[in-house]
């Protein structure tokens, strides 16, 4: 009996090594397998070396020892638990770690063309306001009405910090060394809304880098707050970030007030920060969710060239999740 079929006996344990709920699994299992045939006819159209069309057929080699259930639910197990791969090839019996890694690689981006990773939640997200916005012409008879008819989307920024193995670089372990995390990490901007579904993860950067400097530098090479212009939205985030509000962004700015040398913060201030700050929090409930999955919340093991890529199938896993919640609390599905 494979790893998959015990797993599937015992579906709070396949929840728990894996972070999605059994009956996720097998609705989403048709579409790994569509997404996978799909890569597959891309990557054996043409020879490795070369490039060249293929002249033979596709077809021919040896078998996967592992079916694709199996071979999926090994990326799940590894996100999840951040095993070592030579522990893994006694859960799936593997010949030896370089399998795993293989299939690992071979199946990021199946899962990643499957999840709703944040760039396809950030679009859900805008044609729901679109859908919204069409019912202004509506006749509105009451302040729920209106709120209805006018919604806010919501979203909350912070900075999160990975710790990771030493560079061997001399020129990268200065700029991935954090000073505030006394060691060298990876640093990402998260966007998410108070429900927790992330819109958005910016490119990875080293740990020196300060938040608001990630921003800017995001921003400039054609960040995602560009998109806002045809929404009404909000974005909360820390007191790092002052002058984003200078920034000219097409959405409104509230971030939390700074106390400065001889001029503390009002009364009034500190009842919009004790706001502005019970939004703020909800942000690091999602985070706390991202780094459940422990290769978002241990030292980081892998090659820093697959860590967007990595953090961007975690953000699908945490929206699948968020998407769940939305349709327990709501009955809407996202």
């Amino acid at each position: 009996m494979n790893f998959y079929n015990k797993l599937a006996r015992r579906p709070k344990l396949f929840l728990s090594v894996t972070g999605m709920h059994l009956h996720t699994f097998e609705t989403l299992m048709p579409q790994f397998e569509q997404a996978f045939l799909k890569l597959q006819s891309q990557r054996k159209g043409k020879t490795i070396r070369t490039g060249a069309d293929r002249q033979r057929a596709a077809g021919a080699g040896r078998a996967f020892n592992n079916d694709l259930a199996n071979r999926t639910l090994m990326l799940l197990v590894y996100y999840r638990l951040y095993l070592t791969q030579e522990f893994m090839t006694f859960l799936f019996k593997a010949a030896n770690k370089s399998v795993i890694c293989r299939n690992i690689q071979q199946m990021r981006p199946v899962v990643e063309a499957v999840l709703p990773t944040p760039e396809r939640a950030r679009r859900r997200i805008f044609s729901l306001a679109k859908a919204e916005s069409e019912r202004r012409q509506k006749r509105i008879g009451s302040i729920d009405e209106f709120r209805q008819a006018y919604p806010e989307l919501t979203f909350i920024l912070d900075g999160v910090e990975q710790p990771k193995r030493k560079p061997k670089d001399k020129l990268k372990r200065k700029s991935d060394y954090s000073g505030k995390k006394k060691r060298h990490t990876r640093k990402q901007l998260i966007t998410a809304t108070p429900n927790g579904i992330i819109v958005d993860q910016s490119p990875s950067v080293g740990g020196r880098t300060h938040d608001f400097h990630a921003f800017k530098n995001d921003h400039a090479q054609g960040g995602v707050f560009k998109e806002f212009a045809d929404v009404r939205a909000s974005l909360y985030a820390d007191s790092g970030f002052q002058g984003m509000a200078e920034m000219g962004l097409p959405l409104e700015v509230r971030l939390i007030e700074r106390a400065r040398r001889n001029h503390p913060l009002s009364r009034e201030q500190k009842k919009i920060n004790q706001l502005r700050s019970s939004k703020r929090v909800k942000i690091e409930h999602t985070i706390s969710r991202r780094k459940k999955y422990r290769v978002a919340g241990e030292a980081y093991r892998n090659r820093d060239e697959d860590y967007d890529q990595t953090m961007n199938i975690v953000g699908g896993l945490v929206n699948l999740r968020a998407y769940e919640r939305v349709f327990q609390r709501t009955g809407v599905r996202l």
